[in-house]
């Protein structure tokens, strides 16, 4: 896996809509599910499972360092990838609200040697990932956090006016890029350095003590070593500096994640009518920061993390104030999938995980199909 790149594909489960109501959440079939899965599939992450302000599951399972036999804990720290977008979109929304920035701003109002053929991009179209700029994160040197606007102005410097893949908003294509200049647009208007003003604004009011950029030099208490598959087996990742910024460089825990989201359906980081907005599908069912579509039968949004070592998931479905959140030190595993399963078993929904092993074996997409969004 390239942790310069990190896919979002929608999926849905067509199923039949039943009844449910919070007071079923039941942690015993997703405890079982999740210890086959460990035993039989070499699981390894924590997941926290929410209904309302009820904690239903916050477990880990597998190995933090599995040369010391040392044992994940709920409160392990992790990469988390793409899932670092929702927390830069929610930057950009929180300054949009100060009327600090206009979410129809040209991206050249606050880059650097931006190309003049990118005069139409919007800032909006950043978000949504409709803006129709080739995605150039694989050409940008890994540089430190504090460098990278300097390194956007640079290789945009060094382009011949990159031709756009589509007009602005016309087609959805996700891209890192588009997240990249989300963060030079944070330092921009803010004043502030973009993970300083996540800390400022978000990270340390809500004592979100772990949430921080990963930077793969320091000494991080408690982080977990990210792992890969190789040949069949088991591998130790190489650590460099993923240079992921705004796009998918954070690190997190299941308590920090789960309280920052808290605090965001709460309208506590935005407002209602700007979190409305964030997470209502547009092209490619992708809001603002959210990938939106029905789930179950059910409304849903999501986002889902992969970088070197590690992958990651938060969906949640308003309707059953159902939060769940899969972090895993391995970037083979599905945790979109495994977040589905997990759902599935808490709604009492179809298509169930039995549990066996043939089932475990079977494509994990083929329990949470892909579909056009309804």
């Amino acid at each position: 896996m390239n942790a310069r790149t990190t896919g979002f594909r929608a999926s849905v489960c067509c199923v039949l809509l039943m009844s449910w109501s919070p007071s079923q959440a039941d942690a015993k079939p997703v405890r079982e599910y999740l210890q086959t899965r460990t035993d039989q599939t070499e699981f390894s992450g924590g997941v926290l499972v929410k209904v309302g302000s009820s904690i239903v599951l916050r477990e880990a399972y597998g190995f933090a360092e599995r040369e010391l036999s040392i044992r994940l804990t709920p409160d392990s720290i992790f990469r988390i990838g793409s899932l670092t977008k929702p927390f830069t979109a929610t930057g950009i929304l929180l300054l949009a609200e100060r009327n600090q920035l206009s979410l129809n701003d040209s991206v050249c109002s606050f880059i650097d040697g931006c190309p003049k053929t990118w005069q139409s991009i919007s800032i909006r179209n950043l978000l949504n990932h409709t803006s129709g700029i080739p995605d150039l994160f694989g050409h940008l040197d890994a540089v430190p956090v504090e460098d990278t606007v300097a390194e956007v102005t640079k290789l945009l410097r060094s382009l011949d006016s990159p031709e756009l893949q589509s007009d602005p908003g016309e087609e959805y294509s996700y891209s890192n890029f588009n997240y990249v200049l989300l963060g030079c647009a944070i330092e921009r208007y803010s004043d502030q350095r973009w993970e300083d003003f996540l800390i400022s604004e978000m990270f340390g009011p809500l004592e979100m003590d772990n949430t921080l950029y990963d930077d793969v030099w320091a000494l991080v208490s408690g982080r977990a070593r990210g792992y890969t598959v190789s040949d069949n087996r088991v591998a130790n990742i190489e650590y460099d500096d993923h240079a992921a910024y705004a796009a998918g460089g954070l690190r997190s825990t299941l308590d920090d994640l789960g309280n920052w989201h808290s605090a965001y359906i709460e309208d506590r980081i935005v407002s209602a009518k700007i979190r409305k907005l964030a997470t209502s599908p547009g092209l490619g069912d992708y809001g603002l920061g959210w990938q939106a579509l029905k789930m179950f039968g059910r409304s849903m949004y999501n986002h889902t993390g992969g970088i070197d070592g590690f992958a990651s998931h938060l969906a949640y479905y308003p309707g059953e104030e159902l939060l769940v959140i899969v972090l895993s030190n391995s970037d083979h595993e599905d945790t979109k999938a495994t977040a589905c399963d997990i759902a599935a078993l808490i709604l009492d929904s179809e298509p169930l995980p039995t549990g066996d092993a043939g089932w475990l074996e079977t494509p994990r997409r083929e329990r949470c199909r892909e579909f056009e969004a309804e």
